[in-house]
């Protein structure tokens, strides 16, 4: 269905939820496009070209190319190729806010869990060999941090590999405890 086919009140509300999209994305320190573009994905009814994307956002295609590419390593839209079609690419919104979720927890928290904890074991090792008050206080303060991330990692590991729907009864039954 092309934008001409669709009528003006329900243009209106997908662009409501479009522009939503691109302020909540600003919200999260992303560029506005980036909402923008994903909530016309979501939209969509079908993958959509890099040209499609460029025509219907009003954005240069090299706008839209580099939207693409930061929002498929957030995982919000998926790659698509459609036969016939070449090596032309199609792009498709990830509607599953779940599965967003944990990929970024998986990628981006996960790596800087290892950043820190290496960090961490690394100036414990050298503070263990110390002998002055300062590294005594500073080797405390790192072993509280190495503390807080394990127990951090155990959440991670369990948001991770937790269904939405498991989460959702977990927490149901710790409210019954109330």
């Amino acid at each position: 269905m092309s934008g001409r086919d669709i009528p003006e009140e329900v243009q209106a509300a997908r662009e409501e939820v479009i522009e939503a999209a691109a302020r909540s994305a600003e919200v999260y320190g992303l560029n506005g496009s980036y909402g923008r573009l994903y909530a016309i994905l979501y939209f969509a009814e079908e993958p959509l070209s890099l040209d499609d994307l460029a025509d219907r956002s009003g954005y240069a295609k090299s706008t839209v190319s580099t939207a693409m590419q930061a929002m498929e390593r957030l995982h919000f839209i998926k790659r698509r190729s459609i036969p016939g079609e070449g090596k032309r690419l199609y792009f498709e919104a990830e509607t599953d806010a779940w599965r967003i979720a944990q990929q970024i927890l998986n990628q981006e928290v996960r790596r800087e869990f290892r950043t820190m904890t290496q960090a961490l074991d690394a100036a414990e090792k050298h503070l263990d060999e110390v002998d002055h008050p300062q590294a005594e206080a500073d080797l405390e303060k790192i072993r509280f941090l190495e503390r807080q991330y394990s127990e951090w990692e155990t959440i991670l590991d369990v948001l991770t590999s937790t269904t939405l729907e498991r989460l959702e009864e977990l927490f149901s039954s710790l409210r019954n405890l109330d």
